[in-house]
């Protein structure tokens, strides 16, 4: 079982983005299919356990960001709307951290084993 997990940060305030939606897709000929969804919690983070189908294990993956609903709330308005890394996960039962910081006009990401 794969354990991907993030860490979002807000750099226009120095503080956690809870509420952001994160989604990871499988880029399956050119057609990206959803694996799943969630927000971050109140500490920005986010932590999912799970198993990709078989069909989907050598496909290029896409973990998608949506910081705009998380900007609009705030008086900074939004620039960028969405954040995407494409990704592969070599090891079926790895654990992987990708932190992130975003501000309204972009973002930060590294890897992190």
């Amino acid at each position: 079982m794969i354990s991907l997990s993030t860490h979002t940060l807000d750099s226009s305030t120095g503080t956690h983005a809870a509420g952001i939606s994160v989604k990871l897709f499988a880029n399956s000929n050119n057609k990206l299919i959803e694996l799943w969804s969630r927000l971050t919690d109140e500490g920005g983070r986010l932590k999912v356990e799970f198993e990709i189908d078989p069909q989907h294990q050598n496909c290029e993956l896409l973990l998608s960001y949506n910081i705009a609903s998380y900007f609009m709330k705030t008086a900074k308005g939004v620039q960028t709307k969405s954040v995407s890394l494409t990704i592969k996960l070599p090891d079926p039962n790895g654990t992987y951290h990708l932190p992130i910081i975003i501000s309204p006009h972009g973002a930060s990401l590294w890897w992190s084993n």
